[in-house]
């Protein structure tokens, strides 16, 4: 990426018949209409066409230049540096289309400007992008000086930092400056290889930029740079300029080649991309992507900075709301620190030693190794847990240290940071620390329990209790289940207050940190509560509406999901918990193993009973409302459960049989059958002639045919036996009803009917005689 860098900061270079008159009237405003806004849209993009004259930072895929343009109406000129360029071109709406002119050579362009006016996007040549912003003046840079060939090292390392980081384009120019090419000037190609030889090999590199020569006697100096971890090394050479200033050598591209041949063999890698991305898991590449992504918070820049922190101390959950704050803490350290030379840090993956960046009797910097979690993948480098957890008491103690010189001013990544900065310009006093914490902190605990309890007693206000008592109204007395559901409300809204202010003011990174895990821990109980409650109540009002159902198979299911999402809340608030207070996963699911093993011993019939209840639900032998016979009883179903059924005997007595019983006993359905049989026995008198015998039969057949509900295709009625006083007469038949209530109406009705028959026919019915003959004996 150096290279790239190097590249960039060393280059050189409708109609209405009905009233016609109407019709006529519309036509005219359209035309206009259609007239005016051509012309007024025309007026307002002339006059809001974005003014081109100004500073630009421009970039190219393989370089970079700061433009000044010169805009007089549609004509605009321009000239940029490094590189001795110009531009010259012509606007046209928020196009910009000319040429570009240097050392001889020169091409085409074309830019677009925003609508803002702050930046454009164009190509040039063949179409390679070229883009720029407007700049807004040189930032804040550490050195300015040659005085001595440290200074001017140390005046190039730091305009490349201050322009990866703020993006500042005039550092790269002043680079430019603090070069001198041996041989004197040349093609831009060719110094622009020289330059980019000469950088792959300063940005391999391990040196301390203090080590340089001071203020050497001589009109030229020499300072060995070397590759860390091998004995591969370079020799930078300074000479003295005419106007006393110190510049640093440009070599031929055959003696810089050579060094970095050199550099690459030693490091076993075929070229510079390859040996950068090795050395990208290193403390340099740690710092690197730290200080990079710092600049790229509200980008990719976030997971790029937690990355470079070892937060294996903290929780899971913690990490990004902590790992914010703990970046927060270490950048301001390392601003107060020093400016941060990134090839002063070693970037060698395989050193075995720990990198101290920074040494403080409180605590220090330290960029370690960490061993993965994947066996086959190398150690990473990172902020060790030590840095981290001393990084609250590093920053109290250097809070009142300016920051370094050249550090560019940076906006808080956090709440905390920003709340205890304006804290600071109002009333500096409360950032003193009494106890413990720091005062503001205290006060803000203050604050926030009086808030909590304020919006708790609010909540308990609106609660159906509360209501009941206001309006004397006992019918609205809330059950314990709404009383519960309250309860569980204000103790998660209290507890999220809590953790929420907690997490602003910082407490967590503090001797205080268990208060935090109390309320966190509070705040997953009383959540756990109110959503197993919650799940509870509706589950009752969907157990209702499937009560009123005539399949049983809603009530099951109901009972079912409900039980199984009360149970995954409350393995769910139990994982939180163990994560709040650091307990290990499998632990935890190790103890969820055995204690369901210990309960599924203890509660083995109830499991069975559980089962049972799914296999009435998969085979539904009866319905709610049927007649069924089972265990020897005749028994109407009332309701189904998912651990027993109710069942209704014909003698009003309630039976409750487990599902697991009911489910292997043999259940005979009578409520199952599309019709049912009636059984009658009619008993005429000896005396009733054979006309009268037949006359019955046939007609007593016809009306059974003539019932709503008789089956035609199944009636049998005939003589059957001499009874001890009557002949019998059978009669079978079946009807259609679904219940047994109807079954009864319809052989009520029947019975009347052959009452009836028998008086029209004049038969009579027999009844229990009995004869007895008394004999005398004889002398």
């Amino acid at each position: 990426m150096l290279r790239f860098l190097a590249i960039l900061f060393f280059a050189n270079g409708s109609g209405n018949s009905a009233n016609p008159e109407k019709s006529l009237r519309l036509l005219c405003n359209l035309l206009l209409a259609g007239l005016f806004v051509p012309i007024t849209v025309s007026a307002v993009l002339a006059q809001s066409s974005p003014d081109w004259s100004g500073r630009w930072d421009t970039f190219w895929r393989d370089g970079a230049a700061v433009v000044e343009f010169r805009q007089e109406g549609s004509s605009v000129t321009g000239t940029y540096e490094p590189g001795s360029g110009r531009i010259e071109g012509e606007v046209n709406g928020q196009v910009l289309r000319g040429r570009w002119f240097e050392d001889q050579v020169s091409g085409q362009l074309i830019f677009a400007i925003s609508d803002d006016g702050e930046s454009f996007t164009g190509r040039f040549d063949t179409g390679e992008w070229w883009n720029g912003r407007r700049s807004d003046g040189a930032g804040k840079r550490l050195i300015a000086g040659d005085a001595s060939p440290r200074e001017t090292l140390q005046s190039i390392v730091a305009s490349v930092n201050d322009f990866l980081l703020g993006g500042d384009v005039d550092a790269l120019r002043f680079a430019r400056t603090l070069l001198e090419f041996e041989g004197g000037e040349a093609a831009a190609n060719t110094l622009r290889h020289r330059q980019a030889l000469l950088w792959d090999i300063i940005d391999l590199s391990t040196f301390r930029v203090y080590d340089a020569p001071p203020r050497p006697e001589a009109d030229t100096a020499t300072f060995t740079i070397a590759l860390n971890g091998t004995e591969a090394s370079y020799d930078l050479q300074f000479v003295r300029a005419n106007d006393g200033g110190w510049r640093l050598l440009v070599e031929d591209a055959e003696t810089l080649s050579a060094a970095l041949r050199r550099y690459l063999n030693a490091l076993g890698e075929p070229n510079v991309a390859a040996a950068k991305t090795a050395m990208a898991n290193s403390p340099r590449g740690v710092m690197q992507r730290f200080l990079f992504g710092i600049q790229d918070w509200d980008g990719a820049g976030r997971k790029a900075v937690l990355s470079t922190l070892d937060l294996s101390m903290l929780p899971d959950h913690l990490h990004s709301a902590e790992g914010p704050l703990l970046a927060d803490y270490l950048k301001n350290v390392l601003d107060r620190a020093g400016f941060v030379f990134l090839q002063e840090i070693p970037n060698n993956p395989n050193r075995t030693t720990p990198y101290i960046h920074y040494a403080h009797p409180v605590g220090d910097i330290v960029i370690a190794r960490m061993p993965t979690e994947d066996e086959d993948a190398p150690d990473r480098w990172a902020f060790d847990a030590e840095t981290l957890r001393n990084l609250p008491a590093l920053y109290s103690a250097m809070q009142s240290l300016p920051m370094a010189e050249g550090i560019p001013p940076n906006q808080p990544l956090t709440q905390f940071f920003s709340l205890r900065e304006h804290i600071r310009d109002t009333s500096p006093a409360l950032l003193k620390r009494a106890v413990v914490i720091e005062n503001w902190q205290w006060l803000s605990i203050l604050v926030m329990v009086l808030v909590a309890a304020v919006l708790v007693a609010l909540l308990g206000l609106l609660s159906p209790k509360a209501r009941a008592a206001s309006d004397g109204d006992a019918a609205d007395a809330p059950t314990l289940e709404s009383k519960g559901l309250v309860q569980a409300a204000r103790l998660t809204l209290g507890s999220l207050i809590l953790v929420w202010g907690f997490s602003i003011i910082g407490i967590i990174e503090t001797p205080l940190a268990a208060l935090h895990t109390l309320v966190s821990a509070t705040a997953v109980v009383g959540a756990t509560w109110f959503a197993v409650l919650a799940t509870g109540m509706i589950g009752t009002f969907f157990q209702r509406r499937a009560a009123s159902t005539v399949s049983y198979a809603d009530e099951i299911v109901t009972a079912m999901v409900i039980g199984i999402i009360k149970l995954a809340l409350l393995m769910v608030g139990l994982l939180l918990l163990a994560e709040i207070v650091d307990l290990p996963y499998e632990g935890v699911l190790a103890g969820l193993g055995v204690g369901g093993l210990a309960l599924a011993f203890a509660a083995r019939e109830t499991v069975s009973n559980v089962l049972g209840g799914m296999l009435l639900l998969t085979d539904r032998p009866f319905r709610r409302g049927d007649l069924i016979e089972t265990h020897g009883q005749l028994a109407t179903v009332e309701t189904v459960g998912i651990r027993s059924t109710r069942l209704k005997r014909l003698d009003d007595t309630v039976m409750i049989i487990p599902n697991a019983k009911l489910s292997d006993q043999v259940i005979v359905n009578w409520g199952l059958r599309a019709r049912r049989r009636i059984d009658l026995s009619i008993r005429l008198t000896y005396d009733t002639p054979r006309r009268l015998l037949d006359q019955f039969i046939e007609e007593l057949r016809a009306l059974i045919l003539r019932q709503p509900s008789a089956d035609a295709k199944d009636c049998y009625v005939g003589l059957k036996d001499f009874g001890d006083s009557a002949i019998a007469i059978e009669c079978r038949c079946f009807v259609f009803v679904s219940n047994y209530d109807d079954q009864v109406a319809v052989r009520s009705a029947l019975v009347a009917d052959i009452v009836d028959l028998a008086r029209q026919v004049g038969v009579s019915f027999a009844f229990p005689t009995r004869t007895i003959q008394i004999v005398k004996e004889k002398d």
